[in-house]
């Protein structure tokens, strides 16, 4: 296996996690923020599902150099929400979290796919030597699109992590 092979395998993990998180819920249940009082950074799975694809979406959007999917496929008419073009809820506080909302679970999921799809095309047109190039050169040590990669697809499996936790405290079942 391929380091390129495991990165896709490992989205691909995230990506049917969050599926089968949101296999059987209501879009109420999805929208439900399960300890907003207690605990306001548990988020919703509609916002973990979301977020998880618009920074898989803007982040390969900008090593590719290429408009987002977002943009591409109009996804901004399938959401009742307004976003700035490169906001991806990374520091929402609970009260914007609580503002992105679905009507519509199929919209969420095509999203997550057309995102994920995104990212396997772009890690197909790479090459090994592809991983070594530096993306960013205001860290110390400068990040190459290898360790870029990695840290956007860790995130993705955090995030499907957390969709299991949400889930669960709802009372639902996996």
């Amino acid at each position: 296996m391929t380091y390129l092979e495991m990165l896709i395998d490992s989205l691909n993990r995230a990506r049917e996690r969050f599926l089968r998180m949101l296999d059987g819920v209501t879009v109420e249940e999805a929208n439900a923020f399960p300890q907003a009082d207690k605990a306001p950074q548990i988020k919703s799975l509609t916002w973990l599902t979301w977020h998880t694809a618009r920074e898989l979406d803007l982040q390969i959007a900008a090593l590719a150099e290429t408009e987002s999917v977002w943009k591409r496929q109009d996804f901004a008419l399938r959401f009742p929400f307004k976003l700035a073009d490169q906001e991806d809820g990374w520091n929402h506080t609970l009260e914007q979290a609580q503002k992105i909302v679905t009507k519509d679970l199929d919209s969420l999921t095509d999203y997550l796919n057309a995102a994920s799809s995104f990212v396997i095309d772009y890690l197909h047109s790479l090459n090994e030597a592809n991983l070594d190039e530096i993306v960013d050169d205001s860290w110390t040590p400068a990040v190459t699109r290898g360790v870029r990669l990695v840290s956007i697809i860790d995130d993705a499996a955090m995030h499907s992590g957390q969709a299991v936790y949400a889930r669960r405290l709802l009372g639902l079942k996996d």
